[in-house]
C-alpha cells in the first residue's frame, strides 16, 4: 500500500492553486437523460465563467465541435464570455477519428489553436502506440494544447501497482509534452485518506506536471475528495456546479469555494464570485431539466432556511450568516412566539398576557396542521409526477428497435427480418 513520501506536509489555509476546471457542461450534458439546449449550455457556460471559474470543459460528443464554434464565438465575437476563459473538449481512444473529423471540419485552425484538447483512455493499444499517434494526428489538424486524462479504477487504498502503472501513463503524456493531467476517481470509490496519499505522492514524483482530480461523488465523498487533493499538493481543483456530473455527480463547485473563502485559498486565474457560483448552480437545473434540489449544500434554494423556534447552534455560538427564518409545529412554543413578537415591536403589556400567547399559540398549530394534510397531497403527486418525468429515458434496447426499423425501411430480404430475434445477443446489449 502507497504511503506519505517522507516530508510530506499538507496544506489547509493560505496558499494558492492555479485554476479551478469545471464539468457542468460535458458531464452534465452526458447525464442528462433529454440532453440541454444550445442556448442553455451557452448560457450555462456565461454563468459560470462570470462567476470566476476559467476553465471549462465543453464537450464530447460528435455533434459538439460546433458547440464549441458558438462558444467561442460568443467569447471572441460578442464578448459575453470573458477573455480569461479557457475551453477544453474530450475525446477518447474509442471515439477520437470521428470527433477529430468533426473538430477539423467545425473550427477555424486560429480556434483550434485556443482549446485544449484532452485525451482520454490512453492506454487502449498501447503496444500499437495509438495515444502518441491521435496526439500527433489532433496537432497536424492545429490543435495547439493538448491535456490528459487518466482512467483509474481504485479501491478504498491505492495500491504499488496501480500507482506504478499511473506513473507509466503520466510518463508517455510527458513524453508527448503534456503535463495538465486529470487523475480520474472514475467509479467514484476513493476516500479521502487515500486521496491524500495519492495526491502527495504524486506531486513529489512529478514535480513538472500539473494535476487534478476528477471526483466521483458515488460514496458522497467526491467533494471531501477533491478538497483534500488540493490540501495535499495538487495544483488545480475540478467539479460541477451543483455538482453536475454522471451519476451521482461531482465535487460541488460552489461548496469548494465556499471553503476556499474560509481558509483564505485563491485561485490565481480570477477570484471566485460565491453567489454568482450559486446562482450558476440554480440555472443547471434548468437547463439540464433536474428537479431544483432544496437543501443542497451552499446553492439549495432553501439552504440558508433554519426553524426559528428551535435553538439553532450556529445562532447560539454567535455565527452572523444570512438566514431566512420559518416555524414549523416541532419549533412552536410559547416562549419564541413571546419573543419573535416583542422583537417586532408588540406591546410588552400584551405579551405579558399568557392568555393570549396561548391563543396565537393554537391558532398557529391548527394553520400548521391544516398546511402539512395539504402540502402531505401536494407532495405525494409532486413525487410520482417527478418519477414519471424520467421514466422515458432512451434505454439500449431500443437501439435495437430503430435498428429493425431501419432494416424493414431498406426492404431487406424477408430471410434477414425474420433473424431480428437473435439481431443482438441479450448478453451484449447487457454489456
Amino acid at each position: 500500500m502507497l504511503s506519505f513520501p517522507s516530508g510530506h506536509k499538507p496544506r489547509y489555509k493560505d496558499f494558492s492553486i492555479k485554476a479551478i476546471s469545471d464539468e457542468t457542461i460535458r458531464e452534465g450534458c452526458e447525464r442528462a437523460p433529454y440532453g440541454a439546449s444550445d442556448k442553455g449550455k451557452v448560457a450555462l457556460i456565461e454563468a459560470v465563467t462570470n462567476a470566476g471559474v476559467t476553465d471549462i470543459d465543453v464537450g464530447s460528443g460528435i455533434t459538439e465541435p460546433a458547440f464549441v464554434r458558438s462558444v467561442l464565438d460568443d467569447k471572441y465575437l460578442i464578448g459575453r464570455i470573458p477573455e480569461s476563459a479557457q475551453f477544453s473538449f474530450n475525446l477518447t481512444l474509442k471515439t477520437w477519428e470521428p470527433l477529430c473529423e468533426q473538430l477539423a471540419r467545425e473550427l477555424p485552425r486560429e480556434y483550434l489553436a485556443e482549446i485544449y484538447v484532452s485525451i482520454g483512455m490512453i492506454e487502449i493499444d498501447s503496444d500499437k502506440k495509438l495515444f502518441e499517434r491521435v496526439a500527433e494526428r489532433l496537432r497536424s489538424i492545429g490543435v495547439g494544447r493538448l491535456r490528459s486524462s487518466l482512467l483509474n479504477a481504485f479501491s478504498i487504498t491505492v495500491d504499488e501497482d496501480k500507482y506504478d502503472h499511473l506513473n507509466r501513463q503520466i510518463e508517455r503524456c510527458r513524453q508527448q509534452g503534456i503535463s495538465l493531467i486529470r487523475i480520474n476517481d472514475s467509479v467514484g470509490t476513493l476516500v479521502p485518506d487515500s486521496t491524500a496519499v495519492l495526491a502527495a505522492n504524486l506531486v513529489h514524483d512529478n514535480p513538472d506536471g500539473t494535476f487534478y482530480l476528477h471526483g466521483h461523488n458515488d460514496r458522497g465523498l467526491g467533494t471531501a475528495n477533491s478538497l483534500t487533493s488540493v490540501f495535499h499538493g495538487f495544483q488545480m481543483i475540478e467539479g460541477g456546479v451543483a455538482g453536475a456530473g454522471n451519476r451521482a455527480g461531482l465535487a460541488e463547485i460552489e461548496s469548494i469555494a465556499a471553503t476556499f473563502e474560509d481558509n483564505n485559498i485563491a485561485v490565481e486565474a480570477r477570484p471566485l464570485d460565491l453567489d454568482k457560483l450559486s446562482e450558476a448552480a440554480r440555472l443547471s437545473e434548468q437547463v439540464f431539466l433536474t428537479a431544483p434540489t432544496p437543501y443542497r449544500a451552499v446553492s439549495g434554494f432553501l439552504v440558508r432556511n433554519e426553524n426559528a423556534g428551535i435553538v439553532n447552534v450556529p445562532d447560539y455560538l454567535g455565527v452572523s450568516r444570512p438566514v431566512d427564518y420559518f416555524l414549523n409545529r416541532i419549533g412552536l412554543f410559547p416562549t419564541y412566539i413571546r419573543q419573535i413578537l416583542a422583537e417586532r415591536g408588540m406591546d410588552s403589556r400584551i405579551l405579558a398576557d399568557d392568555e393570549f400567547v396561548k391563543d396565537v399559540y393554537e391558532r398557529l398549530a391548527a394553520h400548521m396542521d391544516r398546511l402539512f394534510d395539504r402540502k402531505q397531497q401536494e407532495f405525494a403527486v409532486l413525487a410520482e409526477s417527478i418519477e414519471d418525468f424520467y421514466r422515458d429515458m432512451v434505454r439500449l434496447d431500443e437501439v435495437q428497435q430503430f435498428a429493425l426499423e431501419a432494416l424493414r425501411d431498406r426492404e431487406f430480404s424477408p430471410r434477414l427480418i425474420d433473424m431480428q430475434d437473435s439481431f443482438v445477443p441479450e448478453d451484449a446489449l447487457a454489456s
